[in-house]
């Protein structure tokens, strides 16, 4: 989560070790988070933080040290509908190795290809179901719209996929929750998603699918808000899939060609 001591203990351990040239790949699902730009200015590939900065996690052992974070008299409000939590400010670690911050997951085709299984699991007639993709989403309006551009990215690459299997899907909608933003904008992603479900199921089969790293507990608060409604769903998230393997392995053999 773009905590300040684990990375600078990172790199201090690969420098003790020789290590130039670090190549720093974000699991996330989306390049378009605070989180990564945060990322990028610890890193010294941004000039300025362009958010708030992120409060650090605890280490209540101490062995990273704080050297990097200053705590402020003021307070911010962050995530969970306007919690408030301490000020951090941050400056750029000290890192001697050049580094090299790979894309986020984004639309990777991989992605596509883990999402589509997903729903085949769950598929019996594709030509009468809707998909639907979930995902968190940001709390920033630009971050979101993005998120939503490469989830429609996905859907498309996922309805290709499919017809080259045989039919394709009736439709395929994709959209955020926006979990941690303020409560009307909560509420509207939690209405918008309940109402295309609820519109969809009228026309044929509903599958809902949570575009989710991994399993915690949060993909299944969509789930949750669809209360009441009728919708296949399994819950399954990214991981545990081998091929995202293969997309940190892409993401180090495209970082070298630079």
């Amino acid at each position: 989560m773009a905590d300040a001591n684990t990375i600078q203990h990172a790199v201090y351990e690969l420098e003790a070790k020789g290590v130039t040239n670090i190549i720093a790949i974000p699991l996330f699902i989306s390049t378009h988070s605070f989180i990564i730009r945060q990322t990028e200015y610890l890193l010294g590939l941004r000039d300025s933080l362009a958010d708030a900065p992120m409060p650090p996690m605890d280490h209540s052992s101490g062995s990273h040290g704080t050297h990097n974070i200053t705590n402020s008299e003021h307070s911010s409000t962050h995530h969970n509908h306007g919690t408030t939590h301490k000020k951090f400010e941050l400056s750029p670690l000290k890192i001697k190795a050049k580094i090299i911050l790979t894309p986020a997951l984004d639309d990777n085709d991989i992605v596509a290809q883990i999402l589509n299984d997903r729903i085949a699991e769950l598929s019996i007639e594709p030509e009468n179901e809707t998909v639907i993709l979930v995902a968190h989403g940001p709390n920033d309006e630009d971050d979101n719209k993005q998120w939503v551009l490469n989830l429609e990215s996905l859907s498309e690459k996922i309805q290709s996929l499919q017809k080259k299997n045989g039919i394709g899907y009736k439709q395929i909608f994709a959209l955020t929750v926006r979990d941690d933003a303020d409560k009307d904008i909560f509420d509207q992603a939690k209405e918008q998603l309940r109402s295309l479900v609820r519109q969809a199921d009228h026309f044929g089969k509903v599958i809902v699918v949570p575009v989710f790293l991994s399993s915690g507990g949060r993909e299944h608060a969509v789930k949750e808000r669809l209360e009441g409604l009728t919708f296949k769903w399994n819950g399954k998230t990214l991981l545990p899939d081998n091929r995202l393997s293969d997309f940190l392995t892409n993401s180090v053999k495209d970082a070298l060609k630079k």
